[in-house]
């Protein structure tokens, strides 16, 4: 099995409480695209907040990946509350393609360090029956909302495709390669 990972490369439809920290950037998907921790960042205390993430497209070719074999896709995120004593939620669901259930991530509170969480791994883009296409790939979104007012401070985010490899053979046949 062979894995690539799908970074931030643009904003969706983000609400303004979720608030960009980090020198030189100007955009939140920007502070999402390393786990750098208390570097970059963007933070939300507002329950009920929304942020869009739109990702890159794929680093390798549809011809690349076997779609008659398994592909799934989860999300990778880092974070931590800011409050001391509770957690921060937050349930993060593709936006693009729909249908997967929303996952809540409950980052724990600590002075500095960030929590990794991974997504489920998901073997089909609906939900429920819909293999992964290229096309799903080049298109994923991913929503970020904020559960409760426990203070999140979101430092990552990133897609994990797992999938077979296409397999490509020249083989030999008394001399003659085919």
């Amino acid at each position: 099995m062979a894995t690539m990972i799908l970074l931030p490369d643009a904003d969706g439809t983000v609400s303004f409480h979720w608030v960009l920290v980090g020198s030189g950037l100007s955009d939140r998907w920007e502070a999402l695209v390393d786990d750098n921790g208390d570097t970059s960042y963007v933070q939300c205390d507002n329950d009920a907040a929304a942020m869009i993430i739109e990702f890159a497209n794929p680093n390798v070719t549809e011809a690349e990946i076997d779609f008659d074999e398994t592909v799934s896709v989860r999300f990778i995120s880092s974070g931590r509350s800011a409050n001391r004593r509770n957690a921060a939620l937050v349930d993060i669901d593709f936006q693009v393609p729909s249908g997967n259930p929303t996952e809540s991530c409950s980052y724990d509170p600590h002075v500095s360090s960030h929590e990794r969480i991974e997504g489920t791994a998901r073997e089909h883009s609906d939900g429920s029956s819909a293999n992964w296409t290229y096309a799903d790939l080049e298109s994923l979104e991913m929503k970020c909302t904020k559960d409760g007012t426990d203070e999140v401070y979101l430092g990552y985010l990133a897609i994990e495709v797992t999938y077979t490899e296409t397999v490509t053979t020249n083989a030999t046949f008394f001399g003659a390669n085919f």
